[in-house]
């Protein structure tokens, strides 16, 4: 069955009460902004190995791409365990919880010196790349389950922005706890004690209620155009002294249309020009700019990853109201248009600010419009791994190599930052191009922009 067939047949998961979808959306933008708040924790983990251990550069980016590699990876088995036992909800939990015990081997680390240091870096480094891989593939399909077509985009939009304000917020919260007093490195266990009690917090929200009125089992199979099935809870716990509703299974390989490899690959050159840029943005504001690490350096990073918050809302409603193809390529162009806008102007100036802020707005904008795409081109039955795909394999392994392609393409040398970032941008743009590969889709019914 193609992809025309699964985006002609209706959304056909029970509407939920108001209250439930509320829940639904709470829930998953928390677990969202804890889960993005530790992953843009990690680079700050490795700043203080180097500042206060000493540690060299190469066991840096050995942790660094263990955990990428390892996030990037273990997406796949998230998708197809999750697809095969439906149990969403828990499944997210146990990633936030994961994370938290990986904050817990990162303190254990910054607590020992020499090898024994080393070996914990590198596991604990796996263990969060483990965690990781946990939420967006699940949370992306938790929504694409609990929300009809009309109102996916939004849904989507308004939890990623959760996850980018996480990412802005939590290296600044690490600094402010560590200023009260709490060493850096015990700063470490306050998050990872957050992180542990916020999995029970998530596990506890996306349970299902308790009784479901006669008739009207809340984990009903929903209809799909093919033999399976999936729960209609979208976190896929049943009632207590319910049986959970076993969906089939769908081969692996039958998910691997051409359009969504497509969109794999596209997500994929997005997310390795993005995140090249990215990563490298202080260093070239530092030693180019002259920002110094300072307070200037801080506001810059911050306005570059507060677009997002607004972005995220901005790009979903877009996707509920246009091609949602259109809107991606646009992202892209706008994404290179920001950085060679930033690439214009000099210093770290107001100018060069609002430029960062669009570079940002766009850049990081990608979930909803990658997972909206997603609920088109895979069976409901199969949400989880089709998200593991795109975003683990794409997104997050373009995100493994971003840094490395900035680096090679600046030769050794910070001076080249800048044509580094041009023919980064020039990538975001290209991606354009691999557009008419992805199969068109029925578009949602127009709708206002806000209500």
């Amino acid at each position: 069955m193609s992809a025309t067939d699964f985006a002609a047949v209706p959304a056909q998961v029970p509407t939920r009460g108001r209250t439930g979808s509320a829940r639904l959306l709470g829930v998953t933008s928390l677990a969202h902004f804890l889960n993005d708040g530790v992953v843009f924790f990690i680079p700050v983990i490795g700043d203080l190995l180097a500042q206060g251990h000493h540690v060299s550069t190469v066991l840096i980016t050995a942790m660094l791409t263990i955990f990428y590699i390892t996030s990037a990876g273990f997406g796949i088995v998230v998708g197809l365990v999750a697809d095969a036992l439906g149990r969403r909800g828990s499944m997210i939990a146990l990633g936030i919880a994961t994370l938290g015990v990986s904050l817990l081997g990162f303190y254990a680390a910054l607590s020992l010196t020499g090898v024994p240091s080393d070996v914990l870096v590198l596991v604990a480094a796996a263990v969060a790349g483990v965690g990781s891989s946990f939420y967006h593939p699940l949370g992306g399909s938790l929504l694409q389950l609990g929300f009809p077509e009309s109102s996916r985009g939004r849904a989507l939009g308004i939890n990623g922005a959760f996850g980018s304000l996480g990412r802005a917020l939590y290296p600044a919260l690490f600094f402010v706890i560590a200023a009260l007093g709490i060493s850096k490195p015990a700063t470490a266990i306050v998050f990872a004690v957050l992180s542990l009690l916020a999995a029970v917090i998530v596990l506890v929200g996306l349970r299902p209620e308790s009784a479901a009125p006669a008739g009207r089992r809340s984990d009903a199979p929903v209809p799909v155009p093919s033999p399976a099935s999936v729960p209609a809870d979208p976190a896929g716990d049943p009632p207590a002294g319910q049986a959970a509703a076993r969906p089939a299974s769908v081969p692996l390989r039958s998910l691997l249309s051409r359009s969504v490899i497509a969109l794999t690959s596209i997500a994929f050159f997005r997310s390795l020009a993005f995140i090249g840029i990215v990563a490298w943005i202080p260093i070239y504001l530092t030693t180019q700019r002259h920002a110094g690490i300072s307070t200037g350096l801080g506001i810059a990073v911050t306005a570059m990853y507060a677009g997002g918050i607004v972005g995220q809302p901005l790009f979903g409603l877009l996707a509920d109201r246009f091609d949602k193809r259109i809107v991606l390529a646009a992202d892209s162009l706008g994404s290179a248009l920001g950085i060679f806008w930033f690439l214009t102007t000099s210093g770290h100036g107001a100018t060069a600010l609002l430029a960062l802020a669009v570079f940002g707005l766009f850049t990081f904008s990608g979930f909803p419009l990658l997972m909206s795409l997603v609920a088109d081109y895979v069976p409901k039955s199969a949400s989880t791994t089709g998200n593991a795909l795109v975003w683990g394999i794409g997104s997050t392994g373009g995100q493994a190599l971003g840094p490395l392609a900035a680096s090679l393409l600046m030769a050794g040398s910070e001076a080249n930052l800048g044509v580094a970032f041009a023919i980064l941008g020039g990538v975001s743009a290209v991606t354009v191009l691999a557009t008419p590969l992805l199969q068109r889709t029925g578009r949602s019914s127009r709708m206002a922009m806000f209500g």
